[in-house]
């Protein structure tokens, strides 16, 4: 029994009238008509009492056409199921992210998607870098949110940059370097003499290392006094007038007291974020993720005040 058979059938039952049924399939009279004595062989009862003049369905025909209907519905609900899957409209998708993202581009990313993709479920994990790439090779989560200063695409990999940041000094508010600043940043190398705090190894493993290179390349060793904890953990230490961190600027959401946050002038480099995704990942939806990130990401780039205003009092009250 094939699909045509139980449309024919039902053409026909439902008109009760070989010819009318004929022309609405598009098929000669003779090949419905032989059509149906197929179906009628194969299931082994009779389902239409035919005369010259009249059709009429028989009490097996009854129950069968009420099936075959079911069957077709049931039949096109699930072609359209996997058209809308092919095409990225349904589904689940495995989200890891850094941590910096979730004090402002994550949640929009997630409204926009939500907006343009209702019927995909999104699950987040929060990851590093450096796990999030393992997961995403291994196929354990299909796309990443990652942070990086430098990076580059690798064989299993693929990448999309969708917002970048400048990097801040975050100081105690009665830091010296504060006192008699005229310029709204900051040279990296007049951090040279103030004790850093960095966030643990285990949750910044590249950020860290990228972060000391920068100071070697500004021309001093960093006096790095501890490692540990979150990345927002650092600003408690420079809110405590124990030292200095260097953040992404995104940190500056959490308005907390008794530090600045102070843009650092070129050729400091800013701070990048990348959609990676595996090139052996054949999700339909990630495509269309990784467009509405990057277009989310560059009207949320096209709002945010200057990186210059971050030093201020007014800006750290309104961020």
């Amino acid at each position: 029994m094939e699909l045509r058979h139980l449309r024919y059938f039902v053409a026909v039952a439902e008109r009760l009238h070989f010819r009318r049924a004929a022309e609405a399939l598009r098929v000669s009279q003779p090949a419905l008509s032989n059509q149906i004595r197929q179906l009628e062989t194969e299931i082994g009862a009779r389902l239409l009492d035919r005369s010259t003049h009249h059709v009429v369905l028989t009490p097996p025909g009854r129950r069968f056409l009420a099936r075959a209907r079911q069957l077709l519905r049931d039949t096109e609900d699930a072609a359209l199921a996997a058209r809308r899957e092919a095409a990225g409209e349904v589904g689940e998708i495995i989200l890891g992210f850094v941590p910096s993202l979730t004090y402002h581009l994550l949640p929009l990313l997630l409204r926009a998607f939500r907006r343009h993709m209702p019927k995909v479920e999104l699950r987040l994990q929060e990851m590093d870098t450096v796990q999030q790439i393992e997961a995403l090779v291994k196929h354990r989560i299909d796309l990443g949110f990652i942070g990086l200063g430098l990076t580059r695409e690798t064989d299993e990999l693929r990448l999309a940059q969708v917002d970048e940041e400048p990097l801040v000094a975050v100081l105690p508010e009665d830091h010296p370097l504060l006192q008699k600043r005229r310029r709204p940043e900051l040279t990296l190398s007049e951090l040279a003499h103030t004790p850093l705090y960095l966030a643990a190894r285990e949750t910044a493993p590249l950020y860290n290392p990228w972060v000391i290179v920068l100071c070697q390349q500004a021309g001093f060793q960093p006096n790095v006094v501890l490692e540990a904890g979150q990345p927002a953990t650092t600003i408690s230490y420079a809110a405590a007038g124990m030292g200095a961190t260097i953040l992404p600027a995104q940190y500056a959401k959490l308005c907390p007291p008794g530090v600045r946050f102070i843009p650092l002038a070129k050729p400091v480099p800013c701070y990048r974020y990348f959609a990676a995704w595996s090139d052996t990942n054949p999700h339909p939806a990630l495509a269309r993720f990784v467009e509405i990130a990057r277009a989310e990401a560059g009207r949320a780039k096209a709002r945010r005040p200057a990186a210059a205003r971050l030093g201020s009092p007014r800006a750290r009250r309104t961020a």
